[in-house]
């Protein structure tokens, strides 16, 4: 389902060398015909409305439910090996919920980094992008003593359909989900672990 380059070299360089971050941004990781299943069963997903301090948007259950999404967080958890040679880690297993933000949704600045959980690389492929908004913005991070003293905005990650992004997670890998402004931004996305 998913569609690797026969060539992960260059992949794993623009991985590793990203900044401010580790980080990767793939175009068109599914055919088109996949890509139009995965459209069509996003609007029979379920999903519940979920807000707290740092967020505000709709998540299915993990993993979703419809047939299309199930199928591409299945094909996820088969391609650990592809994507720990491209980050250079060793993955096992990956989760994932459906996502849909709407105007006015938005995930605050924030760390994935969970030690209880193990979180390793987390990802984003994007079904649909809204009109305005939604980016996914990354931060450099300055460090004293341990913690954090400044961030500043490094990149902004458009959310185009078809799209996959990965990054690694860990305590400055600093990132947001920019307010949506106009229309709809809808995802699956989810974490790779060790």
């Amino acid at each position: 389902m998913i569609r690797w380059p026969p060539d992960l070299r260059p992949l794993v360089r623009r991985f590793r060398s990203a900044r401010p971050f580790p980080h990767l941004v793939i175009d068109g990781v599914l055919s088109r015909d996949d890509h139009a299943r995965l459209v069509a069963d996003f609007d029979r997903e379920p999903h519940v409305l979920v807000e707290n301090e740092i967020y505000l948007h709709l998540r299915s259950s993990d993993p979703p439910m419809q047939p299309a999404l199930r199928a591409f967080h299945a094909a996820l958890g088969t391609e650990c090996s592809t994507v720990s040679t491209i980050c250079a880690l060793p993955l096992t297993r990956a989760d994932g919920s459906a996502y849909v933000y709407l105007p006015g949704h938005y995930l605050l600045p924030h760390s994935d980094s969970r030690q209880s959980e193990g979180r390793a690389i987390a990802y984003a492929y994007y079904v649909d992008a809204p009109k305005r908004g939604g980016e996914l913005e990354l931060f450099a991070c300055a460090r004293r003593g341990g913690e954090i003293v400044r961030t500043r905005s490094a990149r902004k990650i458009a959310p185009r359909a078809n799209r996959l992004v990965l990054f690694a997670v860990s305590d400055l890998a600093l990132h947001q989900v920019r307010e949506v402004l106009d229309g709809a931004r809808t995802s699956i996305a989810g974490w790779f672990y060790p």
